[in-house]
């Protein structure tokens, strides 16, 4: 008889409560600084903490990776009740994460880990499609080969207001972030092999620069998985929302749009305002 297999994903999956709730899904909190005080995703600190820190101190909070002993800990709990793990992470290309999490895992045979090459709700579609597989009946270990090759279809693409937390973190430059602002620049940020990069530039509002994201995203010529589509957002508003949702039923026939907030992780660097779709192509 085979085991009983348990997904996990790391906090940076930014699923909603009733997704992981639906599909069984664990997540494990990764480790998120203000300052000297060291404190949890989605546990002792949320989103909105980063920025009231920022607006008090004028400093960006910071991540950091967890301990092998720290992800440990969490297998010996979950092999101990019987379970096969499936572990997913950030992409190993923004993180030392995943190479953690390989360390913690060679002495657990029963626990799989798997670097999602994707961030965000993007790591999130792959462990709701592990969920699915473990409904199925596959083993752990097929359900790891499975979500591996599967991460080459997944599609993350955001939309940020404003380069300002980019800039703070180091990763664009003050000439770039005021020529954004000047310009009423938003950057269009895509997830390919596993790294985060610019793909083009929007001008406009927020809605309007959402609006053209999506109909370039999902006319581009790629065959769509219509099984779900994803809104990752934080602070992107009532009405972007609302006008994303029904620019994504104009275009395609998607049969589910889930809507998640982005955890500390992503929004640290990204910002208010900032919204993105994930999906999966076909082929």
């Amino acid at each position: 008889m085979s085991k009983k297999v348990k997904i996990v994903a790391d906090s940076t999956c930014d699923l909603n409560s009733d997704l992981l709730e639906r599909y069984g899904i664990e997540t494990i909190a990764l480790p998120v600084n203000l300052g000297d005080k060291a404190c949890l995703d989605g546990i002792d600190v949320h989103t909105p903490d980063l920025f009231a820190y920022y607006k008090e101190t004028g400093k960006l909070p910071t991540t950091s990776a967890p301990t092998p002993a720290y992800y440990e800990d969490f297998y010996q709990k979950w092999t101990g009740e019987g379970f096969e793990v499936v572990h997913l992470s950030i992409s190993g290309e923004m993180t030392v994460t995943p190479n953690i999490a390989r360390m913690a895992a060679e002495n657990f045979p029963d626990v799989y880990p798997v670097d999602s090459r994707n961030v965000s709700s993007g790591m999130g579609m792959l462990a709701v499609y592990a969920a699915e597989l473990r409904d199925q009946g596959l083993s752990a270990a097929e359900i790891a080969d499975k979500v591996r090759e599967q991460s080459k279809k997944v599609r993350t693409a955001f939309v940020i207001s404003t380069l300002l937390y980019m800039y703070k973190g180091g990763r664009c430059t003050g000439v770039q972030m005021l020529g954004a602002n000047l310009l009423n620049l938003k950057p269009c940020i895509e997830v390919q092999d596993g790294k985060m990069g610019v793909t083009k530039k929007y001008r406009g509002n927020l809605e309007s620069v959402v609006c053209q994201m999506i109909t370039d995203k999902l006319t581009n010529g790629e065959k769509l998985n219509p099984s779900r589509i994803m809104i990752a957002h934080y602070d992107a508003g009532e009405k972007v929302l609302a006008a994303a949702q029904k620019k994504i039923r104009e275009l395609a026939p998607f049969q589910e749009i889930d809507i998640n907030d982005t955890g500390c992780s992503v929004s640290v660097h990204c910002g208010p305002g900032t919204l993105g779709i994930i999906y999966m192509v076909q082929g």
